[in-house]
């Protein structure tokens, strides 16, 4: 395996986490995972959230596995953390996140 193989590049995202900015998210996410290196995704300074964010989250990871990625999550928001809780997502975010704000 090459180093190339090994590296894991970090996306930041910041600000709101809703349906209005969804598509723009989902485009910046997939050109992440287009470099073909698995992803750690911060979500620290993100928010407000909403559903939406959620789904934006759950598509990434079954886009991650497609493509034979990795994805964790880390500073996963209270406020996603609960959005979860209350679809019936929590144990799934568990799995897919390395740490929570």
């Amino acid at each position: 395996m090459n180093a190339s193989e090994n590296s894991v590049h970090l996306v930041q995202l910041s600000g709101p986490i809703t349906l209005y900015e969804s598509n723009e998210l989902r485009e910046t996410l997939l050109l992440a995972l287009s470099e073909g290196t698995d992803l750690s995704v911060d979500l620290e300074t993100s928010g407000p959230w909403d559903i939406a964010g959620l789904q934006l989250l759950i598509a990434l990871i079954a886009s991650g596995r497609k493509a034979d990625r990795r994805i964790r999550f880390v500073h996963v928001p209270r406020v996603c953390r609960e959005i979860a809780q209350r679809s019936g997502l929590e144990e799934w975010l568990d799995s897919v996140t390395d740490s929570y704000c």
